[in-house]
């Protein structure tokens, strides 16, 4: 299994239903990646610090890795 992972910065919305507005407008707005905006320094601190919190599966770790 596979999955996106959609990172965003900015204030929290106020609700579920605001939260899927806000996610949707910036999948139109950004489709695919067309079109390249660099990331901010706390967006890519937090991408970074995922792989260090929790590893690629590794053989022997598919049992107990979350990504298993």
């Amino acid at each position: 299994m596979t999955y996106d992972l959609a990172v965003r910065e900015g204030d929290r919305p106020p609700d579920g239903r605001r939260a899927r507005r806000t996610f949707r407008d910036l999948y139109e707005r950004y489709p695919d990646g067309e079109i390249e905006v660099a990331p901010s320094e706390r967006t890519t601190a937090y991408v970074d610090a995922l792989p260090e919190r929790w590893s690629d599966i590794t053989e022997g770790e598919e049992e107990t890795s979350p990504w298993s």
